[in-house]
């Protein structure tokens, strides 16, 4: 029962750190576009609204192998599960956008 609820926990721990990885990382990529104010900052505005997912592999994937390597299953499945519900949630408002349904 211990083991359960230590790996729960773990698992909801590797989640909101996913969850403020994405946030951290989104706000800094607004910040760096508000200050450049240029053509690179066009750049990083599109890659944050349509490509979240190829900039999520450049911190994620790494983070991910460094838990499982120091042996937290636990943490690498929660950050694994944030992943997967901000690449989700991404794809859809980006279809909701394309749609005309919503203004972004």
């Amino acid at each position: 029962m211990d083991k359960k609820l230590h790996t729960g926990l773990q698992v909801t721990l590797g989640f909101l750190l996913g969850v403020a990885l994405n946030v951290v990382v989104f706000q800094a990529g607004l910040l760096l576009a508000y200050f450049l104010r240029s053509s690179t900052a066009q750049w990083i505005h599109q890659g944050l609204m349509i490509a979240p997912g190829a900039i999520q592999v450049i911190y994620q994937i790494p983070l991910i192998l460094f838990l499982r390597l120091r042996g937290n299953r636990g943490l690498a499945l929660g950050v694994i599960i944030a992943a997967s519900v901000y690449a989700l949630l991404n794809a859809l408002f980006l279809w909701l956008a394309m749609s005309g349904k919503v203004d972004l």
